[in-house]
């Protein structure tokens, strides 16, 4: 009679899939802040000065740093054109 391999127990079978999720999520954020912004500066008038060089308006708060522009979408167009 042949014997079937021992199936993993439900609670190893779970570990497993959470260190997966664990892995794929540490990647995800990894590759999210690679593609972060550059020009966060950590005072407004910095951003401001940054603002002019990239010809848009105002500054706007990210966490707690300092972007140039308006507000993101005008950040990304502004760099955009620069390139």
């Amino acid at each position: 009679m042949h014997s079937m391999p021992p199936m993993p127990s439900t609670r190893s079978a779970l570990v497993a899939l959470t260190a997966a999720a664990v892995v794929v999520l540490a990647a995800e954020a990894a590759g999210a802040q690679a593609n972060a912004p550059s020009d966060m500066f950590p005072t407004r008038a910095a951003a401001q000065k940054r603002a002019l060089q990239l010809k848009c308006n105002g500054t706007f708060a990210m966490g707690d740093q300092w972007m140039p522009c308006q507000d993101l979408n005008s950040y990304e167009k502004a760099v955009s054109t620069k390139k």
